[in-house]
Parts: structure tokens; C-alpha cells; sequence
């Protein structure tokens, strides 16, 4: 046979499997770069949720923290009063821990957000919060905290939320890093 039959016979293959490769390839790229940008905003938009809510989060378990109310309870009663009797500081703080556990509002408004945007984990993660919050919301209503196992009961519900927004932080940033261990 000749040796130019036999090149052409070889390369029509070969050049028929470059071309298709070249096709997939160009396809692919056309795709990675209409996606690019989107995924770009998506992950913004990420990102901006799971901060709104962690904010919200931090702010809250800022704001229902025992020494916290008693500081604020101190303070305000020795600006009023002069002296300062611990059963009113107690009384008190128990009204700000109760009223800043009854405002979850903006904790509850940004869960929709996570609960949108993340991945099912992370959205679990962000309810387990918002279910920890709700916990020392319906405490404070109850709890007067004048015994040792009503205040450690406070304590343990606020570790158990600082915990649940721990695992919910880890969960977030490991989401918008790329690292998918654990998953």
C-alpha cells in the first residue's frame, strides 16, 4: 500500500478525535465563562447572607449573656439609686435579659437568607441557632434566676447557642472557602 494512503488512512481518525475534543473543550470554556461571573455573584450573595446572620447571631448572644444584663442592671441602678442593692440588680437584669431575648427579630429575618443560599447543611447549622435562641427566649420569660440550678440552666442554654454558632461558623467559612471535607 502506499506510504501516502497510509498517513491519510492513520491521521482521519486521529484528527476527527482532536476535532471532537476541541468542540467539548470549546464548549466547556463558552460555559465556564458565562459562569463565572454568575457564580461570582451567587457567592456574594452567599457570603453576605451568612454574615447578616451571623451578625444577627453574635448580637443576640451578645445581648442575652447574664453578666451582660447584670452589668447593664448595675449600672443603671447606680446612676439612679447611689447605693446598690443586689436583689434589684438581680430584678432588673432579669427584665433585660428578658427583653433582649424577646428581640430575635433580626435574627429570625436573616435565616431565610442561609436557608436560601446555603448548601442544606449550612442551612440546618443557622436553624440549630435560631432553635438555641428560641430556647433562651422562652427561659427568660420563665427564670427569675435567684437559685444556682436556674442560673446555671441560663448558662448552659447560652453555651449551647455559642456552640450551635460555632458549628454554624466553621460550616460557612469552610462552605465559602471550598473546602469539602466533612461533606
Amino acid at each position: 500500500m502506499d506510504p501516502q494512503a497510509i498517513a491519510a488512512v492513520v491521521a482521519s481518525p486521529t484528527a476527527l478525535i482532536a476535532a471532537a475534543a476541541a468542540y467539548v473543550a470549546g464548549r466547556h470554556q463558552g460555559r465556564g465563562a458565562h459562569r463565572g461571573p454568575v457564580d461570582a455573584v451567587r457567592r456574594q450573595h452567599q457570603r453576605d447572607a451568612y454574615a447578616d446572620f451571623l451578625q444577627a447571631a453574635e448580637t443576640y448572644a451578645y445581648g442575652t449573656r447574664r453578666t451582660v444584663t447584670i452589668a447593664q442592671a448595675r449600672a443603671e441602678i447606680a446612676n439612679s439609686a447611689g447605693t446598690v442593692d443586689p436583689a434589684d440588680v438581680n430584678a432588673r437584669a432579669v427584665v433585660l435579659r428578658a427583653e433582649a431575648a424577646e428581640s430575635d427579630e433580626t435574627l429570625r429575618a436573616t435565616l431565610p437568607g442561609v436557608q436560601l443560599e446555603g448548601p442544606e447543611h449550612i442551612a440546618a447549622l443557622a436553624q440549630e441557632v435560631v432553635s438555641a435562641a428560641f430556647q433562651i427566649r422562652l427561659a427568660a420569660r420563665q427564670r427569675d434566676y435567684s437559685d444556682a440550678a436556674s442560673m446555671q440552666a441560663a448558662r448552659d442554654e447560652h453555651v449551647h447557642l455559642t456552640e450551635a454558632i460555632t458549628a454554624y461558623v466553621t460550616a460557612a467559612r469552610d462552605h465559602l472557602n471550598g473546602d469539602n471535607a466533612g461533606r
